[in-house]
């Protein structure tokens, strides 16, 4: 048949005793010319699609029908995969029809019963509507998506169509003389999985009948609250006098919900839904928020020019323009029901919290006394509300909040692409203990691969050193006097933090005691002390851009103590300890990892002089409070609480006469890193790694009073590590408690820094001039990454 569409402002309202052919309130009615129908003629309903794909997929002329899907973003719900299946609307209302293929009603829905309809009319003195009002209901709140007409919001829920009359769980009761015939359609919708039921009459101050017919029977529903005590949503129209309030019938049900205790507590619930129109502005006919408690469980959706089926004798059955709070209240319905899709483990409350709570603010700023909490918005209700956490196995409900949550990796991981690939899905937790799935990757930050030459530069410059004699023993110390703007620091942007003075020290007392050498120190790493460089030149002979003599741990700069022995004529046993602290970052997101980290150390080196150079061994072991091998980390990110890193390096330099010399490093590390608490990462196994460095130099390669040096480097770099993550993957439906699944997930980098560099220097008349020029293959350890270093330097001391 044609379908038409035209408008006409249903309302309805009714109380027990009251008339159900009337409607009150409701604003003006017009007729408009018949337009062109939005879905079609009807036909073979064809089965619904796959819910998959973008939002904009889902923007068919069946959705465009009706505009109140896109103003409550029911696409983006749908994108998400998410349609209502699986879930049932419980609607009590008045003439439904159940053999419609717009509706997949229940097989337990119950129609009217003629002779609860027959005591009724008698009850009120006329008859009762016969217009189509709960089915139209019905298809806004989840007619199915099948390209005919229009769809509901929840096109793949099951409605459970209770009719008025349809007496079910009814008992009798007598009072003064009248036999009531009670039926709670409420519980009965509870009790055949409902976990939303809509309600669309009521009653208001006007509808009371003066002179009632005198009968001996009456028919009237139990009270609707009911259904809240239950368990179950409550989803009220707020009615349609234009109040400045909900309906009476609303309002006596919150009043008799506080006055069970089950107005803020329990896991049922209510909401009131008033009606507004394309323009976000309140209906003229809908009822308001108010200035009670009532505008705490009031929002808004779209009840003006709402395409539903109806049926008119002068135009027949087909699709029309509505108006009412009838057909806002099934909007929030249907919402619902996405919610309870998604999140079977929500109770009606957290749920009417959640639309609540996601409302967009219309109106007034915050609650108001006419829009409530705002215009419902299913996008924003399937996203995170209130503070987020880190889902992690930790207790029946884990919380590690994602504010506390950092990773940040030291050099050696490079850029650890095995793990960020991993946290593209990880999950989280909102407020509600809903569970999402989000990427992650972008909160693990790693070091920047670029080299700072301005740092290295900064090791050359403005240093004064000493060294002296104290009775028996010696102080050599460096002080390091910084107060320049230098251009090349204005072109970096550090004018406004390098105008004041830095200071840094190197401190060193050394003697003898029993035949023995001792040393206590500050400013530098053990390594450095252990391989006895002179303290009072930091960086002579062997300064290298590309980082290929400095210390392979990062350990820090701290305060050491030594003592050596010599073992024979050509063999020197040095002992040492040293703790230091390695600055975190000021300005971190996470307060955790803005704090420095303290280190402790202890090693042994071992030195056998040869007679064309010296061959050493070094074996630490160095325990980090709070990091790993420089890596920081906190909350659900924790790699660890700390960690022991054991080393081993086996080094040598040979003079091979005619000014030419030839050094060697190679270290291998092992790190154990204890179980973090309360983190993804259930275990990391052991974590090994490597660095090496050759470097071959020539004294007087073009004058007697130059330096050529190259050498080629690879800095510290995670050859393997494997960490357990374990990572949430939904909640279980029955418990919703969070499921978790175990996967190994390596550390390493991708790539493998490799430095070649070339260093000249050259002395004339007490002006050094030096040049550096590097190359970096795998910078920072991440493949593909290239980048070149050039210094030219001309300075004179003083």
């Amino acid at each position: 048949m044609a379908h038409r569409l035209k408008l006409t402002t249903i309302c309805f309202v009714a109380a027990a005793t009251l008339c159900l052919s009337a409607c009150s309130g409701g604003g003006a009615t017009s007729q408009p010319t018949p337009q062109t129908p939005s879905g079609g003629s009807s036909g073979p309903v064809s089965a619904p699609p796959s819910v998959t794909g973008t939002a904009d997929d889902f923007r068919t002329k069946e959705y465009q029908a009706n505009w109140g899907l896109e103003a409550i973003g029911a696409a983006d719900a749908y994108a998400q995969g998410y349609s209502g299946k699986g879930v049932t609307i419980g609607i009590v209302d008045y003439n439904f029809d159940f053999s419609s293929p717009e509706v997949n009603f229940s097989a337990a829905s119950a129609g009217e019963n003629p002779a609860y309809r027959a005591i009724y009319e008698a009850q009120i003195g006329q008859g009762a509507t016969s217009t189509p009002h709960g089915q139209a209901v019905a298809v806004i709140a989840a007619g199915v998506k099948n390209d005919v007409d229009t769809h509901g919001v929840a096109f793949g829920a099951t409605v459970l169509g209770i009719d008025f009359f349809s007496g079910v769980n009814a008992y009798q009761t007598s009072q003064n003389g009248v036999l009531y015939t009670v039926s709670d359609p409420w519980t009965y919708a509870v009790q055949h999985g409902a976990r939303v039921i809509n309600k669309s009459f009521g009653y208001d101050e006007g509808d009371v009948i003066a002179n009632p017919p005198q009968v001996s029977q009456r028919y009237v529903l139990d009270d609707s609250t009911n259904a809240v005590a239950a368990g179950a949503l409550l989803v009220a129209s707020a009615g349609n006098n234009s109040g400045s309030e909900p309906s009476l019938s609303n309002l006596d049900a919150l009043d008799q919900l506080q006055a069970n205790g089950l107005l803020s507590s329990g896991n049922g619930a209510m909401l009131i839904v008033g009606a507004v129109d394309q323009n976000n502005q309140i209906a003229d006919f809908s009822d308001k928020a108010g200035d009670g408690i009532a505008k705490n469980y009031y929002l808004v959706a779209p009840g003006v020019r709402v395409v539903a089926p109806w049926v008119t004798d002068t135009d027949g059955a087909g699709l029309y323009y509505l108006n009412g709070t009838s057909f806002s209240a099934p909007h929030v319905s249907g919402a619902a029901a996405l919610l309870f899709e998604r999140w079977p483990t929500l109770t009606a409350r957290q749920v009417a919290n959640i639309l609540l709570d996601t409302a967009t603010d219309l109106g007034v700023a915050g609650v108001d006394n006419v829009y409530g909490h705002g215009l419902l918005n299913v996008a924003a209700a399937l996203k995170p509300v209130g503070a987020s956490a880190i889902a992690v196995r930790s207790g029946q409900k884990p919380q590690v909040p994602v504010t506390q949550t950092g990773l940040r990796f030291g050099a050696a991981f490079g850029d650890v692409p095995g793990l960020k690939a991993s946290l593209k899905h990880t999950m989280i937790l909102d407020s509600y203990h809903r569970d999402f799935q989000i990427d992650t990757s972008g909160m693990v930050s790693t070091s920047d691969p670029a080299m700072n030459i301005l740092a290295r530069m900064d090791a050359r410059a403005d240093w004064r050193a000493s060294a002296l004699t104290l009775g028996p023993g010696t102080m050599s110390y460096v002080v390091n006097l910084d107060k320049r703007l230098t251009p090349e620091r204005a072109l970096m942007g550090e004018a406004g933090e390098n105008l004041g003075p830095k200071v840094s020290a190197s401190f060193e007392f050394t003697g003898s005691y029993a035949g023995s050498k001792w040393a206590i120190g500050t400013g530098r790493s053990l390594t450095d002390a252990l391989a006895r460089t002179p303290v009072d030149d930091p960086v002579a002979g062997r300064f290298s851009l590309t980082g290929a003599s400095d210390p392979v741990l990062p350990t820090g700069q701290g305060a050491y103590l030594l003592t050596g022995k010599r073992l024979g004529e050509d063999t020197d046993l040095w002992v040492g300890a040293a703790i230091a602290s390695v600055s975190g970052e000021k300005n971190h997101p996470v307060r955790a990892l803005q704090g420095d980290s303290r280190t402790l150390s202890v090693a042994a080196r071992l030195v056998h002089y040869l007679g064309i150079g010296q061959f050493g061994t070094e074996l630490g072991l160095t325990r980090e409070s709070d990091s790993v091998l420089g890596s920081r980390s906190a909350g659900g990110f924790a790699l660890s609480g700390g960690a022991d890193t054991a080393w081993l390096t086996v080094d040598g330099n040979a003079w091979l006469g005619d000014g030419f010399s030839l050094s060697a490093r190679l270290t291998g590390t092992a790190t154990r890193a204890a179980s973090a608490a309360s983190s993804l990462f259930a275990g990391t196994g052991t974590i090994y790694g490597t660095s090496f460095s050759l470097i071959a130099a020539k004294e007087g390669a073009l004058a007697h009073n130059d330096s050529l040096s190259l050498s080629l480097y690879q800095p510290l770099r995670v050859e393997r590590a494997v960490s357990h993550y374990v990572t949430g993957t939904g909640l279980n439906p029955d418990t919703g408690d969070v499921l978790f699944r175990s996967r190994r997930v390596s550390l390493a980098p991708s790539g493998r820094e490799l430095a070649v560099e070339a260093a000249y220097s050259l002395t004339l008349d007490g002006w050094l001039m030096e040049a550096n020029l590097g190359h970096r293959f795998d910078a920072g350890h991440i493949a593909g990454l290239q980048d070149t270093l050039m210094m030219l330097g001309l300075s004179r001391r003083f």
